[in-house]
């Protein structure tokens, strides 16, 4: 049997819904402190207020564009079950509701801004200035969804990111909230109290939220989820979960291996090759590779994706991952448990479609 490696990776997908979220952040965090600085009709010599006008414009413009790519590579990925329902919908995902349901309110409030403001003309300055408060809105939504859901929330860059957006957003409530005082006295008393609850709500809600052991699972994430985690990192991994790794496991082993393969076919363009295989005297002895393709003439497939556990026989899933090198029947895979700690898999295999037998070797270390 002959398995090939296709040329391209789904996990650039995962990669684009992480870099559009965070820049989305910034970009966010940009217009709105561009919008402050504009009602207070803040100018220089060298830069007239127009041309500021124009650039509030452009980057908030540009943060709807890179928010769409990161709700569609959130699609796309597939890793997690989230619907476009879901993004328009607040509250209603499978995955992580209350944290994805911000990302949503603050894409609905977003859309109403924009659109607002492509039809200002139609709708009446009142109107729009109404809905354009909503940006000051969606601005907090946007962060707790970012920091609820983020992959890389525990990552220290992130960390000062986020701080870095948090400063700049007091910096232009504040200066928002004393233009024109004292009038409108309650509204402005209250912005400077958000301004002041903010950080340190995120001071106190933190340690015990994302950054706290367990986080994936008290988050909402699906059980199905926790139990693998793809081979490039997930959003469960580097977030932790409820479910500890198997202390007893060792770390690193060598074993032969034998079990079976087959090959079927999922439609007219794609088959699925399944190789079930038992490491002998090894607690982790349960391993499944499952790849899918387009199948080849004389047996086999190209392979476009993938699919590798490792287990006891009881939790065959403790471990889960991707195929990162694939020659022949000569396999390579990263595997993550739970909580986020990797293996590294390397198969030697002989497989026989005729018998449907799978023997060979298997290595795993950290």
């Amino acid at each position: 049997m002959t398995i090939a490696a296709a040329a391209s990776s789904p996990s650039a997908y995962w990669y684009l819904t992480r870099g559009t979220g965070t820049i989305t952040l910034i970009l966010l965090t940009l217009s709105v402190a561009l919008g402050v600085a504009n009602v207070r009709r803040l100018r220089t010599v060298n830069v007239p207020r127009f041309v500021l006008d124009a650039v509030h414009r452009n980057v908030s413009l540009l943060a709807m564009a890179f928010l769409v790519v990161h709700i569609v590579t959130s699609l796309l990925d597939g890793f997690a079950p989230i619907r476009l329902l879901d993004v328009i919908i607040p509250f209603s995902s499978a995955y992580r509701p209350l944290w994805v349901g911000f990302g949503a309110v603050a894409f609905d409030l977003l859309v109403a801004v924009l659109v607002t403001s492509l039809l200002r003309r139609r709708f009446g300055y009142r109107t729009w200035r109404a809905v354009h408060w909503g940006a000051y809105a969606c601005w907090p939504f946007a962060l707790l969804h970012g920091l609820g859901t983020g992959s890389d929330t525990k990552a220290g860059w992130m960390l000062v990111l986020a701080g870095g957006c948090v400063i700049v957003m007091i910096v232009a409530l504040v200066a928002r909230a004393t233009a024109g005082w004292p009038d409108h006295i309650g509204p402005r008393l209250a912005a400077l109290a958000a301004s002041a609850l903010v950080p340190l709500g995120l001071l106190v809600w933190l340690p015990s939220g994302p950054l706290a052991a367990g986080w994936a699972a008290n988050a909402g994430t699906p059980s199905s989820l926790l139990k693998a985690t793809a081979a490039s990192g997930s959003s469960v991994g580097p977030n932790g979960s409820s479910t500890a790794p198997t202390q007893s496991a060792p770390s690193s082993f060598n074993a032969q291996v034998n079990g079976t393969v087959e090959q079927r076919a999922l439609s007219d363009s794609l088959d699925r090759v399944d190789i079930r295989l038992t490491a002998a005297g090894q607690q982790l002895s349960a391993l499944e590779i499952r790849l899918r393709g387009q199948p080849l003439q004389g047996g086999g497939i190209r392979m476009t994706s993938s699919k590798v556990t490792l287990g006891t026989r009881s939790n065959p899933d403790t471990y889960g991952g991707q195929v990162t090198s694939l020659q022949g029947t000569s396999i390579s895979a990263t595997v993550h448990d739970a909580g986020g700690h990797a293996l590294r898999l390397a198969f030697q295999l002989q497989l026989d479609p005729a018998s449907r037998s799978a023997t060979g070797t298997v290595s795993a270390g950290p």
